[in-house]
């Protein structure tokens, strides 16, 4: 038992009614009524979700029930190298405290959370969530986006990251670490045996100077981003990309909303833009906007108070971001589950797209020899 009272459920078969009507009374989404069923439809799959999540649609013994229809339940993962990024990273906790302490103070409409607990110790946790598929549409990473729709997911991104510039206000907060620390970690103990694996599976969708480069890249890297430390740091998503992103529709209170804040940390807020910029535009759609995208942002700092930071700075962040982003999907290549064809297509898609914007900006180039 939990704090709660209430078991932590492992598996979707465990989300029983009566557990549901426990959970939603304790939260207070549920006054009145009880749920006397729950079906579950697995979502994400092949999507990138370090976990098991879905919809479930509940039914109630009584039609004046104020509890939500459905709601999207999130669970660990029972697949162990998904479990393996999970813990490395951090990201089960991470999210939990994220929604606890962080949620309704950010300027990205998120989901309501409903319920959420969690044991750090058994790598158990459960997070019930609003379901925002009646208000708004949900992007699709391998079809990609238009130059509009990015221009309004970077206008976003700069206010989010205005707001906590200098993270001065966050760094009580021990478990919202580092970037820098987070990457070199995976560095350190990943990736030496994690990129001959990723150029077995896909060095066909490397160049060849992104092969030559693996050997060294980590180590590179870890380099490269050290002066990071000393900031500007702010509050970063850590994974934004369009399957964690719905568009509103005509009756959303939001133009977009952001989920899964399983990886937020206090990073180079240039690592959420070029995360976004290679892996979820095709490659002549970044071309045609990248610059204009890159400049919106870079106002919309100045506009929210930034200072010191040039767009000049801003470049060089980018460019060093695609770099780091290689070395981090080297590892998760060598360890995330890629049997399924989605999942295979967005890696795919990531080493493709990720590969041309390092060419584009001679990224590797810029690395420490």
């Amino acid at each position: 038992m939990t704090r709660n009272g209430l078991a932590l459920p492992e598996r979707p078969g465990d989300l029983t009614p009566e557990w549901l009507t426990g959970a939603l009374r304790h939260s207070g989404a549920l006054t009145s009524g009880r749920i006397t069923g729950a079906s579950f439809e697995p979502l994400g799959v092949g999507a990138g979700f370090i976990g098991q999540i879905g919809r479930l649609t509940l039914t109630y013994d009584d039609a004046a029930a104020d509890g939500p229809v459905t709601v999207i339940a999130k669970m660990p993962s029972l697949e162990e190298g998904a479990r393996a990024i999970a813990s490395l990273y951090g990201l089960y906790e991470r999210e939990l405290r994220f929604y606890r302490e962080l949620a309704d103070r950010i300027a990205i409409r998120t989901p309501r959370l409903y319920y959420g607990d969690g044991d750090p110790d058994r790598v158990a946790y459960i997070l019930l969530f609003e379901d925002l598929s009646a208000t708004g549409t949900v992007g699709d990473q391998v079809k990609g986006c238009s130059g509009e729709q990015a221009r309004l997911a970077l206008e976003q991104l700069a206010r989010h990251h205005a707001m906590w510039w200098g993270a001065e206000q966050l760094r009580p907060l021990a478990w919202l670490q580092p970037g820098v620390d987070l990457v070199e970690a995976a560095m350190k103990q990943s990736y030496p045996a994690s990129w001959p694996k990723a150029l077995e599976a896909f060095g066909q969708r490397m160049s060849p100077a992104v092969r030559d480069a693996l050997p060294e890249l980590g180590r590179r890297v870890m380099e490269r981003i050290a002066p990071y430390r000393d900031g500007p740091l702010t509050l970063v998503h850590g994974d934004y990309r369009l399957d964690n992103m719905f568009f509103g529709g005509p009756d959303a209170d939001y133009d977009l909303a952001v989920v899964d804040w399983q990886s937020p940390n206090l990073s180079w807020g240039a690592y959420d833009i070029a995360y976004f910029m290679y892996g979820n535009i095709d490659i002549d759609t970044r071309r045609a906007h990248e610059h204009e995208v890159l400049r919106r942002y870079h106002e919309i700092l100045l506009e929210h108070g930034v200072r010191d930071y040039s767009w000049e700075r801003l470049l060089d962040d980018y460019v060093a971001s695609l770099v780091v982003s290689l070395a981090i999907w080297v590892v998760n290549a060598a360890t995330l589950d890629t049997a399924n064809e989605r999942g295979m297509a967005l890696f795919e898609l990531f080493f493709d797209r990720l590969g041309a914007a390092i060419a584009d900006h001679n990224a590797l180039a810029r690395l420490p020899a």
